[in-house]
């Protein structure tokens, strides 16, 4: 699969979602953010970005994916808390 092609399903499954994808072959990395994470337990909002990609997980296009899922206000506090300070 291509690094477009896992964006896709994602962007695709959570309308509005902002996703960063590294990797290449079958073995992804994503970074997902989504206001539809809010409420949400950090095991359920993997679950919502798993059913995205869940036909080629299981065609074996896709073979490993390791996320970080955050909501806006989560990933905007992760930005500013990785900037090197001044």
């Amino acid at each position: 699969m291509e690094i477009a092609e896992v964006r896709a399903l994602i962007e695709t499954g959570l309308p509005g979602c902002e996703t960063l994808v590294e990797g290449e072959g079958c073995n992804f990395s994503v970074v997902v953010v989504s206001q539809a994470f809010e409420g949400l337990s950090p095991v359920k909002r993997q679950q919502r970005v798993l059913e995205t990609v869940r036909e080629p997980l299981g065609t074996g296009a896709l073979h490993a994916i390791s996320m970080k899922v955050y909501t806006p206000p989560e990933w905007q506090r992760e930005a500013a808390n990785a900037a090197p300070a001044a």
